[in-house]
């Protein structure tokens, strides 16, 4: 029996739906974060071997860690409450995640038609950080309420930068460094939970 697995508490009121669910959330984020900065790398006109380094092992990490904590969490099952939840919300999740990806694909391709393609990243911002309110109050997840203010006032005061190559890299970054830090505090919240209690099965030798 793997003790890694057992370490990871049962946390109330959804099991190990919930601590999965924080997991696979700052995967999501994480990897989303690193396209974020790769843009901001690339469209902030910082294209070097550096700024291209550090943007890699930071994206690395905010993938790594996310999976090594899954990987610690595989061994606990969902609880009864944690699939009933899940059932509850999962029509109004994929309803919320289509409509995101919808309403970027028709923003962007709106703005290339009228050629402001310097409003792509904050248009895009924007939505994202809309879709953060539904999951705020589907997952009752505070976090992304700032997650979302992060990326809507981020992106909304970039604006206020003139077009070119800074706009771009203080809109992407700023998202990038949004998602990021969400994906940390879901992380570390799932760890620090873990510290505070144990299965019982984790007294077993």
């Amino acid at each position: 029996m793997s003790h890694t697995a057992h370490a990871i508490p049962s946390y109330t009121p959804y099991g190990a739906g919930q601590l999965k669910g924080r997991a696979r959330g700052a995967l999501i984020c994480g990897f989303f974060g690193g396209v974020w900065m790769f843009e901001a790398v690339f469209f902030g006109g910082i294209a070097t071997a550096a700024w291209l380094t550090i943007a890699t092992l930071a994206t690395i990490a905010f993938i790594a860690w996310p999976v090594a904590q899954l990987r610690a969490l595989r061994g606990l099952s969902n609880t009864q409450a944690d699939r009933q939840r899940w059932s509850s919300i999962s029509t109004l999740y994929w309803t919320d995640f289509v409509l995101e990806w919808v309403c970027c694909g028709i923003a962007v391709a709106w703005l290339v038609h009228v050629r402001r393609f310097d409003l792509i990243p904050q248009a895009v911002g924007i939505i994202i950080g809309l879709h953060f309110v539904p999951l705020a109050i589907l997952f009752k997840a505070p976090i992304y309420y700032v997650t979302a203010a992060a990326l809507v006032f981020g992106s909304l005061g970039s604006l206020f930068i003139p077009a070119g190559d800074v706009r771009n890299l203080a809109a992407c970054a700023m998202n990038g460094l949004a998602l990021w830090a969400t994906a940390a505090v879901n992380l570390y919240r799932n760890r620090s939970r873990a510290g505070e209690e144990r299965l019982p099965a984790a007294k077993m030798v």
